[in-house]
């Protein structure tokens, strides 16, 4: 399984139609979290561009999943395989007493 970053960009005036499937993104997100196919979503502080790491076996295939999003339609992004990917997430730091 491959590593995607997908660099998505919001339009600069977020109108109602784009707040109105913010709810059904959100659950998308959390359920592609929750079944691993996203490792990690944000969104910059000015709501002018996000960044989401997946997995996927191809680049079609990331592109497919990024295509089911419900603000796909607002958006325009790009993708990158990534080569290298470190996290912290995962097992909580062990701190002893």
């Amino acid at each position: 399984m491959k590593k995607y970053l997908c660099t998505f960009y919001l339009p600069a005036l977020l109108e109602e139609d784009f707040w109105a499937a913010i709810p059904a993104h959100r659950q998308h997100i959390q359920d592609m979290m929750r079944d691993e196919v996203i490792i990690t979503y944000s969104v910059n502080g000015t709501r002018s561009k996000g960044w989401v790491v997946l997995n996927a076996e191809s680049e079609p295939d990331a592109e497919a999943l990024i295509d089911l999003f419900p603000i796909r339609p607002f958006i325009n992004y790009e993708l990158d395989e990534l080569f290298i990917f470190d996290t912290m997430i995962g097992a909580p730091k062990l701190v002893m007493n």
